[in-house]
């Protein structure tokens, strides 16, 4: 028996539900920058949108089982994948909530200043767990050119917007900004290569 029409549409598509995630996440910051909205409605936002994560997850799983590149080791990072995410999104919003509504000092503005990077190091961990459990040499040279993909994108992006802030035309860019722009390539590379993947078994 087939899924109801509405489970079926959740499990598809992650382009746009990568777009609802990113679109909703950046809709959140120009509205706490602009002061539209406060802790906690902030936080409560921040983890509405987080919840598009969930349908993504399963469409990205859908989309590699229907183009055959999807195995344990592949389902295990998709999972810590999910893992992290949230992890990295609840510990900068409860650093910057607390930054910008106690205003603390000392030992504890150190604490929140590292909170958020915690989650990266399991991220890093997790990515190199799975080149290593990953027995299918295809899938894993799948996963390493994405990786590359992704930071030949962050490292044309950094030099380019280096440039303009060395020349007084853009503003200064946070630091952090580097792992959504290699997450963000890191979905490019893996959407691309989907593609050539579907045209591969369906020429």
């Amino acid at each position: 028996m087939s899924a109801p029409t509405g489970l079926r549409l959740v499990g598809r598509h992650p382009g746009l539900w990568g777009l609802v995630f990113g679109g909703g996440m950046g809709a959140t910051a120009w509205l706490e920058d602009s002061q539209r909205i406060v802790f906690p409605l902030n936080l409560l936002l921040v983890g509405l949108v987080s919840l598009s994560l969930i349908p993504l997850g399963l469409a990205i799983r859908n989309r590699e089982a229907a183009c055959g590149v999807n195995s344990q080791a592949l389902r295990t990072y998709n999972r810590r994948s999910m893992i992290w995410a949230f992890a990295y999104i609840g510990a900068l919003g409860i650093a910057l909530t607390a930054r910008n509504t106690w205003h603390p000092h000392g030992p504890v503005l150190w604490l929140l200043a590292v909170l958020p990077s915690l989650p990266i190091f399991y991220f890093v961990w997790s990515l190199g767990r799975y080149l290593t459990e990953e027995q299918d040499e295809y899938l894993r040279m799948r996963q390493i050119q994405s990786g590359l993909f992704a930071t030949g994108l962050l490292l044309v992006v950094a030099t380019f917007w280096g440039f303009l802030e060395t020349f007084g035309i853009a503003p200064h860019a946070e630091g952090w900004w580097a792992i959504a722009v290699w997450a963000v390539g890191l979905g490019l590379g893996n959407f691309v290569q989907g593609l050539r993947d579907r045209t591969d078994r369906n020429p």
